[in-house]
């Protein structure tokens, strides 16, 4: 099972514990992600390179923070483990 909201959302949810609502504004300057924010995060995807979307959007946090940025992002996926299928995460995320 592979489901690209839920890793979004988890890895947006994390980076927002952290920088706050900058985290929502890299997040959909990424091609391909849109995200709302209310009382909970809303995530619409749309293409189907799901390795490319999370690299990039991994990679737009960690322009902004380095290594720590993609460290949150790692944890962020643990915690959804069983909901992901690893072979399918970018390099950046394994």
């Amino acid at each position: 099972m592979f489901d690209l909201k839920l890793i979004i959302k988890s890895i947006v949810e994390h980076q927002q514990a952290v920088i706050g609502p900058l985290a929502i504004e890299q997040a959909n300057k990424v091609p391909g992600i849109k995200v709302d924010d209310g009382v909970d995060l809303k995530v619409n995807v749309t293409g189907d390179n799901t390795s490319k979307i999370l690299d990039e959007l991994v990679k737009k946090y960690e322009v902004l923070f380095g290594q720590a940025s993609v460290e949150v992002c790692k944890d962020a996926i643990k915690e959804i483990k069983s909901k992901v299928d690893i072979d399918k995460l970018p390099q950046i995320l394994q």
